[in-house]
């Protein structure tokens, strides 16, 4: 029966061959726009650590001054506070409330190797020993640093196996040195490829798109080198800070991230953090009236506005014209079944039940739709590639995966049967007795 049904429907679609030309491309260009946009969306939206994400929260103590008239009150490269100062970092860090907890900061500095060997400048996360298990940075070869190393400011360097690769021409260079700025740091730990998306802590940098992190040192290791973090972010009044030359101790620029693995330890760290911030300010250290704040890891992309507006515009936009491309398909099938009525007609006086009609036309609804889906795949590789010459940072995600190329098979298979099925039901009421007569 299965057979029978599929030789119909390809029967039918030959049949018409202008008509069916005009469904399929109409059906493809509907299904291109809605999978475009949808990817993106589905890109930006994505766990950047799948399992571990929801186990990590940001925290933050206000230990801004109080803005002066016409200044902005606000933090770094984005509106929502989340950088401190050092000392309120470490302070957090060396009471060890939370299960697992590192500050780090992004900076920018070249690499060589002792015989001049020199890439290009490279993004790093200067941080505490911590770090690596929390975020589950997977390690290849050697070790990560200790927490001792962190206090005794050790100049050690975890580098990507990528880097390692183009700067001695092999994955391992576990134990050599290398210059960062201007001072040497002995490799003790090639990381595996670890490229979060979005770069949830670095969106100061408004980070997307496919670039690995390829150097990991302690933040201690950093300040002694003379390294200062890649932006100045927020400092006091009488700080002297600029870009590239950052005041450590009276700026903003380094972030606190803490792993809580309950919703009491949640609740017990965030109420550790304000009972923080009301200690400085009764000190007189904080000028502010004392708040803290702990944003779990979707609380913090969406007060970033990871996926912005008017990707979620653009999927209504797309969605509403593959609507509008259904309305026209399911027309013109039921145009097509409907000239077929003496046929049908004939078919239902020889003795076929109502349901093989209607099974009949929507299989060859549902085989449209598949072809629809075949064109769009395409049309839709298109799509992404506009969308990424658009430049705007996240629009590199603006790739197709796996999940959404099978969804878009999945969509064309469901939006084929949908239009289908109106004008199906209109064939399969047709009366015998009226298209035999007339006929």
């Amino acid at each position: 029966m299965l057979d029978y049904n599929l030789e119909l429907a390809l029967r039918g679609l030959r049949r018409h061959p202008r008509t069916t030309v005009l469904i399929v491309l109409t059906m493809a260009l509907g299904l291109a726009s809605a999978m475009t946009t949808l990817t993106l969306l589905h890109m930006l939206s994505a766990d950047p650590l799948p399992g571990i994400s929801q186990h990590l929260y940001l925290g933050w103590v206000d230990s801004r001054q109080t803005p002066n008239v016409g200044e902005s009150d606000h933090i770094g490269g984005t509106t929502v506070p989340h950088l401190m100062k050092l000392a309120d970092a470490l302070a957090l860090v060396v009471a060890h409330r939370a299960h697992r907890q590192a500050m780090l900061t992004t900076f920018l500095q070249n690499v060589q190797t002792l015989d001049n060997k020199s890439q290009a400048s490279q993004v790093g996360l200067a941080a505490t020993s911590e770090l690596f298990p929390m975020f589950g940075i997977p390690l290849r070869h050697g070790r990560y640093w200790t927490a001792q190393e962190d206090t005794a400011h050790t100049p050690v360097v975890v580098i990507s196996a990528e880097l390692s690769e183009k700067l001695f021409g092999a994955d391992y260079g576990v134990g050599r040195s290398v210059r960062i700025g201007s001072k040497l740091f002995r490799i003790i730990g090639i990381s595996a490829r670890w490229a979060p998306q979005p770069h949830f802590y670095g969106l100061d940098m408004w980070s997307f798109g496919d670039n690995a992190e390829s150097l990991f040192l302690p933040v201690t290791a950093l300040l002694d080198a003379g390294l200062g973090p890649f932006t100045p972010g927020d400092c006091d009044r009488d700080a002297n800070a600029s870009f590239g030359k950052v005041d450590v101790q009276h700026c903003r620029w380094l972030s606190l991230w803490t792993q809580l693995d309950t919703p009491a330890q949640v609740t017990d760290y965030r109420q550790f953090l304000l009972d923080y911030a009301r200690d400085q300010k009764a000190a007189g250290v904080f000028e502010r009236v004392a708040a803290a704040r702990l944003y779990g890891m979707p609380a913090w992309l969406a007060s970033n506005y990871v996926v912005p507006d008017n990707v979620r515009l653009n999927v209504l936009l797309a969605g509403s014209f593959l609507l509008l491309c259904m309305v026209n398909v399911a027309g013109l099938l039921a145009a097509r079944f409907l000239r077929r009525s003496p046929e049908i007609g004939v078919r239902r006086a020889l003795g076929a039940p109502r349901r093989a009609i209607f099974a009949q036309c929507v299989w060859e609804a549902g085989f449209a739709g598949v072809l629809g889906g075949a064109l769009a795949l395409p049309l839709t590789l298109f799509g992404l590639w506009v969308v990424r010459q658009q430049k705007l940072g996240y629009t590199d995600l603006a790739h197709l995966d796996s999940v959404m190329f099978a969804s878009m098979f999945v969509l064309a298979l469901a939006v084929g049967l949908l239009v289908g099925l109106l004008p199906a039901w209109r064939a399969c009421i047709v009366q015998p007795a009226l298209q035999l007569k007339s006929a």
